[in-house]
C-alpha cells in the first residue's frame, strides 16, 4: 500500500489539527526559540556576536572531540555488534540462543546507569582493576580506565546493539545460495565476505552508524563522568546554561543540531541512492559459511568472554547496592554487605520520590507520544493533503536532535506564557519534563506505527467501505488490533527512553520533579556509593518488568 492511496483529509481534520499543533508548539517553535535566543538584541539591533565567539578556539575543540569520539564508537560498536551478529549466525553451539539473549541486555539498560557501572567496575578504583592488581602481584592500580578511552567504551558497551540488531536481522532474510555460488567460483571465505555479504550488510550498517552517531553526538553522561577537563559540544551547552549565558548555549546548541541534521540528511540522500537487492529465484535457503576447527573454537571462546565481559557492569552494580557505607576501601572486594541501602526507600523520600516521578513522567510521556504518533501515522500513510512530505520530516527531526538542545529550547520557548503553552509558564513546572521526553522519543513510536500501516493491504480498508463502516470504526476494530504490536514496541522503547533520561533531566529537573536519573548523579557526587546502586538497581528492575509487561501484551495482542 501507498501513501497516495488515502482518501484526503475530510474527517480526519481534528487529527491533523492535533498533529500539527504538537509539532508547531514543541518541535518547531523551540528550534525557533533557539534561534532568537542565540540573535538577541544588543543595543537595539540583532547581535551575531554568539555566533562569532562560536570561532573561538575551545568550540573547535569541543566540535572536534565530539565528531572524533562519536566516529570512533561508530567503529568499535560496528565492530562489536557485526562479529557477535555474524558468529551467531554462521556459528553453531550450545547455548547460543541463551547468549544471543543476554547480548541484548544493554538495550533496556538505560544510559546513565551503563555509565556509572563502568565507573565502579572499571574505574580509578574499580572492581576488575583491583581484581588484576591483586591475580598479578600488583601494588598499585593495574590500570586506569577514564577519558576518551572510558568514553568509547562505554558508548560501544551501550549502541554496539544496534549493530547487532540490525545485521542479525539483515543475515536472517539472506539468501545462502549466493554464498555457495561464491564458494563454488572458487572464492575464498573472507572474499566471500568481502564482496558479497558485506554488500548487502551495507544498508544495516549504515542505519546502525546514523543512530550511534547521533546518540554518541548526544551523549551527555559518559562525558560528564568519564571527560574530566576535555571539551564536548553537550557539556559546552550545560556549562553555558549554568552560567547564564543563553545566547551562547542557543548558538552551541543550534551547531549541535545542525551537525545531527546533517548527518540524517546525508543518509537519506545515500539511502535514494543506493539500494542493495537480495534477489533469489524460487524460495531461498539459510546462509551458511563454513569455518575450520580451530576458527569456530576462537569465535565461540571471543563471543562467550564478551558476553560474560557485557554482563559485569549488571553484576557490580546489583552487589553495590549491598555494599554497607564507607565499608569499600582498598579490599579487592566489598567485604561488608547490608540491606540497609534498600530499607532507605521505606523512610528516606530522597530515593523512593525520584523514582516514581521518572514513574509517572515516562506513563505521561508514553501516552502523549502513543495518541499523536498513531495519529500522525494514520495521516501520513492513508490521507492525501498539502505538505505530508513537511510533515513526515518534521515528526522525524527530533531523531536528530540532541536531548540537550531540546532541554534548552522548551526553557527558552515556555519561561513565559504563549499560545503554545496556553498562556502559562511551563518552565519549571512538573509538565516541561514529559513534554521533552515526548518530544524526543516521538520519532520511535511514530516510525514504528507507520511501518506496521505500510504493510496493511488496502482491500481491508475497501472491505471495510464497501460494508458501509466508517472511518473510525475501521480504524478501531479493523486496523487498530492489527497494528496494536507494532504500537507496543514503539511505545516500550518510548518508556524505557524516558523512564532513564538524564541528558534532558538534568537542564530542566526542578526539586519537585527531580527523576531517578539525577538522583543517581546526585548519590554519586556525595559518594555514596551505596545508595547510586540502588537507585541504579531500581531503575534497571523497572526497565526490566517494562519489558516482561510489554512482552505479555504483545502476546495478548497477537492472540486478539
Amino acid at each position: 500500500m501507498t501513501s497516495s492511496s488515502g482518501r484526503s483529509l475530510g474527517s480526519s481534520l481534528p487529527l491533523f489539527l492535533i498533529v500539527a499543533y504538537f509539532a508547531l508548539s514543541y518541535i518547531l517553535f523551540p528550534l525557533y526559540s533557539l534561534f532568537r535566543e542565540s540573535l538577541l538584541p544588543a543595543a537595539g539591533a540583532i547581535s551575531i556576536n554568539a555566533y562569532r565567539d562560536l570561532l573561538r578556539p575551545s568550540l573547535f575543540e569541543a566540535t572536534f572531540n565530539s565528531l572524533l569520539i562519536s566516529l570512533l564508537s561508530v567503529l568499535g560498536s560496528a565492530l562489536v555488534g557485526t562479529f557477535l551478529a555474524y558468529v551467531l549466525h554462521f556459528v553453531d553451539f550450545r547455548g547460543k540462543s541463551f547468549l544471543a539473549r543476554v547480548l541484548l541486555v544493554p538495550l533496556a539498560l538505560p544510559p546513565l546507569v551503563g555509565v556509572i557501572s563502568f565507573l565502579f567496575l572499571i574505574g580509578e578504583s574499580g572492581m576488575l582493576s583491583r581484581i588484576l592488581s591483586w591475580l598479578f602481584g600488583v601494588s598499585t592500580s593495574f590500570f586506569t580506565v577514564s577519558g576518551w578511552t572510558g568514553i568509547v567504551l562505554v558508548h560501544i558497551y551501550s549502541f554496539y546493539v544496534y549493530f547487532y540488531l540490525f545485521v542479525s536481522s539483515a543475515l536472517s532474510q539472506l539468501d545462502g545460495n549466493s554464498l555457495d555460488a561464491s564458494a563454488s567460483l572458487g572464492a575464498t571465505r573472507l572474499r566471500t565476505i568481502r564482496r558479497i555479504l558485506l554488500p548487502m550488510l551495507t544498508p544495516s550498517l549504515v542505519a546502525a552508524s546514523l543512530m550511534t552517531f547521533m546518540a554518541c553526538m548526544a551523549s551527555f553522561s559518559a562525558p560528564l563522568l568519564f571527560g574530566g577537563s576535555t571539551r564536548f559540544l553537550t557539556l559546552e551547552i550545560y556549562t553555558a546554561k549554568l552560567n547564564g549565558d543563553n545566547s551562547g548555549a542557543a548558538a552551541t546548541a543550534i551547531l549541535l543540531t545542525l551537525i545531527s541534521i546533517l548527518m540524517l540528511m546525508s543518509l537519506r540522500w545515500w539511502q535514494s541512492r543506493n539500494r542493495y537487492l537480495m534477489e533469489t529465484k524460487g524460495a531461498g535457503r539459510p546462509s551458511s559459511l563454513r569455518h575450520a576447527a580451530v576458527t569456530q573454537a576462537i569465535l565461540i571462546f571471543v563471543t562467550v568472554g564478551l558476553a560474560l565481559l557485557f554482563a559485569l557492569p549488571i553484576v557490580t552494580i546489583v552487589v553495590l547496592s549491598f555494599v554497607t557505607e564507607g565499608s569499600w576501601t582498598y579490599q579487592i572486594f566489598p567485604h561488608s554487605f547490608t540491606a540497609m541501602n534498600y530499607g532507605r526507600l521505606f523512610y528516606s523520600p530522597n530515593l523512593l520520590t525520584p523514582l516514581m516521578n521518572s514513574v509517572l513522567m515516562a506513563i505521561a510521556a508514553t501516552i502523549v507520544v502513543a495518541l499523536v504518533g498513531v495519529m500522525a501515522s494514520y495521516l501520513v500513510v492513508r490521507k492525501r493533503f498539502v505538505g505530508k512530505k513537511l510533515l513526515d520530516l518534521l515528526l522525524t527531526l527530533p531523531y536528530g536532535i540532541p536531548g540537550t538542545v531540546i532541554a534548552v529550547g522548551l526553557i527558552l520557548s515556555f519561561n513565559h506564557s504563549s499560545f503554545f503553552s496556553f498562556q502559562t509558564i511551563l518552565t519549571g513546572t512538573v509538565w516541561i519534563m514529559p513534554i521533552a521526553y515526548a518530544v524526543r522519543n516521538l520519532p520511535l513510536l511514530y516510525r514504528s506505527t507507520t511501518a506496521g500501516l505500510e504493510g496493511l493491504s488496502p482491500s481491508l480498508y475497501e472491505a471495510a467501505e464497501v460494508l458501509g463502516s466508517s472511518g473510525a470504526r475501521t480504524f478501531r476494530t479493523v486496523v487498530l488490533p492489527l497494528i496494536l504490536p507494532s504500537i507496543l514496541s514503539g511505545a516500550l522503547l518510548v518508556f524505557i527512553n524516558s523512564a532513564g533520561e538524564f541528558v534532558s533531566s538534568i537542564l530542566l529537573y526542578s526539586y519537585d520533579t527531580k527523576p531517578i536519573s539525577v538522583e543517581i548523579l546526585s548519590q554519586l557526587r556525595l559518594f555514596n556509593i551505596g545508595g547510586a546502586a540502588v537507585c541504579s538497581t531500581l531503575l534497571m528492575a523497572l526497565v526490566l518488568i517494562a519489558v516482561a509487561a510489554s512482552r505479555r501484551i504483545f502476546k495478548s495482542a497477537l492472540t486478539m
